[in-house]
């Protein structure tokens, strides 16, 4: 199982988010590339299924955002939709960047970089995604190499009745459930919590529960992050929190 906590790393790990979205169009093989070239420990990216059943990676449930298309990824096929150019509206640099599949990202990971999995189960409540994901971490062997989070409670449930041995984590950016009853009767191996409604000494008993711990930051302050005494920073840009953290003496 993946290593998240710094009780076992010695350190802070930074995630790059979207692969390094700050740097390059987020969830392509561009951004993933660069998010590794900044010295991310790990990458996050977001998964779906397309209307024919294939894993992409893709944040929004519709393709407008990104695509001149607007329908929902649900009703579109992996063979439209690898057709899109999705990087030009970053850069036009960017014009060959395709929507990639779950596959060929962990090919590319495998012996590179851990990557972390968002589950976008969107609302159809489709079952079908854990179960193919984890068909695709078991057949790249990425067992050890991954880690699968989601704001779906029943989703992480799924995961870990199919596969005990992949870490999860949930995303609990509120206030109405007390956390750590809720996390161990998940089995998740990290949380990932609101910045402005968490307290040093909750993310203290979520570490002595055996948890992992980052926080939600749309604007990172790294500085609170480590004082807070969390495991994972995420962020936009790899390379600056790298280097922000290293000033700090979290690394």
């Amino acid at each position: 199982m993946l290593k998240l906590r710094k009780a076992d790393t010695g350190r802070v790990l930074v995630l790059g988010h979207r692969g390094a979205e700050a740097l390059a169009p987020e969830n392509t093989m561009a951004a993933f590339e660069a998010g590794l070239k900044a010295g991310a420990d790990m990458l996050e990216l977001d998964v779906q299924l397309t209307a024919d059943g294939r894993v992409i990676v893709f944040h929004d449930f519709a393709l407008g955002r990104k695509t001149p298309d607007s329908r929902w990824v649900r009703d579109v096929t992996w063979e439209e939709i690898r057709q899109f150019d999705v990087g030009s509206w970053f850069d036009p640099r960017y014009a060959d960047q395709r929507v990639p599949l779950l596959g060929e990202v962990l090919a590319w990971a495998k012996g590179r970089v851990p990557l972390c999995i968002d589950l976008k189960t969107g609302f159809a409540f489709n079952h079908h995604l854990e179960k193919r994901v984890i068909e695709l971490i078991e057949r790249n062997q990425m067992v050890e190499e991954v880690v699968i989070i989601a704001w779906d409670q029943f989703a992480l449930r799924r995961v870990k009745a199919l596969n005990p041995e992949i870490a999860t984590g949930g995303i609990l950016c509120g206030r109405f459930v007390d956390l750590i009853p809720l996390a161990r009767s998940l089995e998740v191996n990290w949380l990932s919590l609101w910045w402005e409604h968490s307290t040093s000494e909750e993310i203290a008993q979520a570490q002595e529960a055996g948890l992992a711990v980052d926080l939600v930051m749309f604007l990172p302050d790294y500085a609170e992050a480590v004082r807070l005494g969390v495991d994972i920073v995420g962020d936009r840009d790899p390379g600056q929190a790298k280097a922000a953290l290293r000033d700090l003496g979290a690394l």
